[in-house]
């Protein structure tokens, strides 16, 4: 057990995890290669990976230099094959990450109009393109009390973000007489497809239950030792913990945009395990280390192996 908890610190803190990381990233990559869409989803992972670090960076979301989140998350989306070619919705991962670190700016801010305004403004524009977005507005909201920015300016802030990008596509489809542009997104939000997981292939299946599985053990091992960080820090991993759970809930209610919503996922999972794996070094944490990097590994095989023998 010793020497597994010796390669976890190393794993976790060491320099060459990131750029081993990020050639076995390409490697699957190029591995699954099915079309030159899948360059575009690529940047789409760099992009986030790029939030993360700074994310990580900003707020000191782990006091201990690693790069291990953004490896973990790298790791995780990569080996899911299915999430390769692009889409509309695949901008919603790195957009969300934007959202929260613009909502953890407002930390005990004295003027949290501003970063709740650009929180908003990113999710009501994401939904022109994403319509469930708009359903992490009520947990955005309820984010403004533990951050202590709650106010009726940041309320005010918070309806002119998510009025704003309306405001200019109203404005745009009425003066070239395509109003019905402006009206589809907001069907969209309010219209529920029938429960129905038929359409989700096992790949997805898998993939979404390794996810839940690391998040969840990752969140319920914070908040055992959440008393250990500083309060600004414990409120934002809560946060994040409550945002993979919230995350969860809508994956198993709106099944079809599970491509769009496991990432979120992963982006919060990668977070807190990022966390539990650097600070802490126990009998638990390397037990779960070896589950976690041995899930990967068999993940990536059989998404592999699906994407090949079964497209």
């Amino acid at each position: 057990m010793e020497e597994i908890i010796r390669i976890q610190t190393q794993v976790a803190t060491g320099r060459l995890t990131l750029p081993v990381a990020v050639v076995v990233c390409l490697m699957l990559w190029c591995a699954g290669f099915g079309g030159w869409d899948e360059l575009a989803g690529l940047g789409i992972l760099v992009l986030t990976g790029y939030v993360m670090i700074e994310a990580n960076t900003a707020f000191t979301l782990i006091r201990t230099r690693t790069s291990l989140p953004v490896s973990v998350y790298g790791l995780l989306v990569s080996s899911m094959c299915f999430l390769h070619p692009f889409q509309g919705s695949d901008l919603f991962p790195p957009a969300f990450l934007l959202a929260v670190t613009q909502l953890f700016r407002s930390y005990e801010s004295p003027r949290p109009a501003t970063p709740v305004y650009n929180a908003f403004l990113i999710i009501g524009t994401c939904s022109l393109f994403f319509p469930p977005a708009v359903w992490f507005i009520p947990l955005f909201t309820a984010g403004l009390v533990p951050f202590r920015s709650f106010s009726l300016k940041s309320v005010c802030a918070c309806l002119l973000g998510l009025a704003t990008p309306y405001w200019f596509l109203f404005g745009y489809t009425f003066w070239n007489g395509q109003t019905e542009r402006f009206i589809r997104p907001l069907k969209e939000m309010v219209t529920f497809a029938p429960l129905s997981y038929a359409h989700l292939s096992s790949a997805e299946a898998v993939s979404w239950a390794v996810t839940t599985g690391f998040l969840l053990v990752s969140a319920i091992h914070y908040g055992y030792v959440s008393y250990t960080d500083r309060t600004r820090t414990r409120i934002f991993h809560t946060f994040l913990a409550y945002a993979g759970g919230w995350t969860t809930v809508m994956t198993l209610l709106m099944p079809r945009y599970l491509d769009a919503l496991l990432p979120v996922q992963c982006i919060c999972a990668a977070f807190l395990g990022g966390r539990l794996f650097t600070l802490t070094k126990n009998r638990f944490s390397g037990i779960f280390f070896v589950v976690i990097f041995a899930s990967i590994i068999v993940l990536t095989v059989y998404n592999l192996w699906m994407h090949f023998f079964n497209s």
